[in-house]
């Protein structure tokens, strides 16, 4: 009986509880001096904070796409993710954007060029309140892979920045 109870209250949790997580992973590029950025995300997330911004008709991975979509993913993403090599806020470029098969992800693509101007990186501040505004229990989990370092960072609503030091190889 108390089996059948605890498993009625976990299912009725995780149907009222939404759980939403965007995975982005940065890869430093050692041969091109350049950080690679990926962030994968549910269409419907994105869609529904770019609606909030005013943004209508998006249709993402359709052949009725709005034209302005990249536009607003690209400017979405850029404004919710502050990358800071060394302490110092970067410009990352526009790459392109896919869709997955199956329809439910959009993976979005970056690159912040020849971020070792100002000398090797040394440590990483990241800035993530990706869907944040509009989703209270969003997860935002960043993979940081620099060669031999390599890090797990999860973001969330109340925590949106942190920070860590590269091992010196």
């Amino acid at each position: 009986m108390q089996t059948t109870l605890t498993v009625a209250i976990l299912s009725a949790f995780f149907f009222l509880h939404d759980f939403h997580v965007t995975h982005t992973t940065l890869h430093y590029n050692s041969s091109e001096e350049s950080i690679e950025i990926t962030i994968k995300a549910a269409i419907e997330d994105i869609e529904t904070a770019l609606e909030d911004k005013g943004a209508e008709n998006l249709e993402i991975g359709t052949d009725k796409e709005h034209e302005k979509a990249e536009q607003w993913i690209r400017d979405y993403f850029k404004q919710r993710l502050v990358i800071s090599p060394n302490g110092k806020p970067a410009e990352y470029t526009w790459v392109g954007k896919e869709v997955s098969n199956d329809l439910h992800d959009v993976y979005v693509y970056f690159e912040l060029v020849d971020c070792n101007k100002n000398g090797p990186i040394e440590s990483l501040a990241v800035e993530n309140t990706i869907f944040t505004e509009i989703l209270p229990h969003q997860s935002n989990i960043v993979l940081i892979d620099f060669g031999e370092n390599k890090h797990t960072l999860t973001f969330t609503k109340d925590q949106s920045n942190k920070s860590i030091v590269l091992n010196k190889d």
